[in-house]
């Protein structure tokens, strides 16, 4: 994967803007930045379990019976399972706590605490004048943040979503999530959408491979605009 969060370059940044080393934002700022890291460490993991877990001739063994591998407590379905709900709760985790991370670096509410601060078309907009906003519309209206959002929301509040092996590959059986697009007036609107028959191991891929870095491209987007922000105001 490649990527991590600059912790310290937050954490710089917010203290040179308060002139001190000690105050109760910087407590959340390390705080918030240290559970996305850890979140992101937790996917590098999953992902690669998930990968060793559907080699050959793991799937074609596991569709003829229950296959158990060497040295494993549990048969390997369960692994593939296992792997692929922790590996979209643990991103979704990730991405979610963004917005409350970006309200504590440049604040635009009056307490950190607001329930108003979420991927939502109010709270982003109030970053509309910033130059990292393009970026941050772009990343609520992505497809599939909000598909990792439809599957997390289905298994944590109805049920788990089941996995077919078609012997060389695995597909989710069925899940619905909330497409956004934009109406003729520019405002998000979410149709809802179905998920059936969906190849896992490509989604999967492209959650790791394009929507964890365009995050972190996100990330070093308010990064520089901060930066910017301190170095005018001097």
């Amino acid at each position: 994967m490649g990527h991590s969060l600059e912790i310290e370059r937050f954490l710089k940044l917010k203290k040179q803007e308060l002139g001190t080393e000690q105050d109760d934002a910087i407590v959340k700022l390390e705080l918030c930045t240290q559970s996305i890291h850890r979140w992101l460490k937790y996917c590098e993991y999953h992902y690669a379990n998930l990968e060793d877990a559907v080699k050959e001739p793991n799937l074609s063994l596991d569709r003829m019976s229950v296959y158990q591998r060497a040295g494993e407590n549990v048969p390997v379905r369960y692994v593939y399972e296992a792997n692929i709900a922790a590996f979209l709760n643990s991103l979704h985790a990730l991405l979610d706590s963004f917005p409350y991370l970006l309200n504590i670096f440049i604040p635009v509410t009056e307490t950190t605490e607001s329930t108003s601060i979420k991927w939502h078309e109010i709270f982003i907009k109030k970053y509309e004048n910033m130059d990292f906003y393009d970026e941050l519309s772009d990343f609520l209206m992505d497809r599939t943040f909000h598909k990792v959002k439809g599957y997390v929301n289905t298994i944590k509040h109805k049920h788990l979503i089941r996995i077919s092996n078609q012997r060389d590959h695995l597909e989710f059986e069925e899940y619905s999530y909330k497409e956004p697009h934009r109406d003729e007036q520019g405002k998000i609107q979410f149709v809802p959408n179905t998920v059936a028959g969906e190849n896992v191991m490509p989604f999967i891929e492209a959650c790791h491979d394009v929507l964890i870095p365009k995050f972190f491209n996100l990330c070093d987007s308010v990064l520089r605009f901060k930066s910017s922000q301190l170095t005018h105001d001097l």
